[in-house]
């Protein structure tokens, strides 16, 4: 017996990308509060993943989503991936502390590419959408 319907691929995706979205708007038009290294990688992580979710239709890890934008993406992101992964350990403390400028400016462009490949998936795999009416 199940107590909720399955989610589709098609609604997970839909709504991968409704996020996607929507934070990456938030992250863009007030970076500011966003600015610190715990975020910086959460930030990272969190696209890497929902852009490896809307390509397999199936909700996976961080570290899978990583691997995965590292095999998939533009070479000239792994760096940042790298630095982000290594820079997760002690939330407490890194919620405190300033992200790295260069790795912050990075992240945000690495905000837009993520919702722009988002787009593309969109408009190349609109079946793979649920139908909004």
């Amino acid at each position: 017996m199940m107590l909720v319907d399955a989610v589709t691929a098609a609604a997970l995706r839909t709504e991968i990308l409704a996020t996607m979205r929507s934070w990456g708007h938030d992250i863009l038009a007030a970076p500011d509060k966003y600015n610190n290294r715990f975020y910086q990688t959460y930030i990272v992580l969190s696209y890497c993943r929902m852009l490896h979710d809307l390509h397999t239709g199936v909700p996976g890890s961080k570290r899978a989503g990583a691997a995965w934008a590292k095999a998939n993406l533009d070479p000239a992101w792994a760096g940042l991936i790298d630095r982000t992964w290594a820079g997760r350990p002690n939330p407490a403390l890194s919620v405190r502390q300033p992200a790295e400028r260069a790795d912050f400016q990075a992240t945000l462009q690495f905000v837009r590419y993520i919702v722009d490949r988002g787009n593309l998936f969109a408009q190349t795999h609109p079946d793979e959408l649920e139908k909004v009416s």
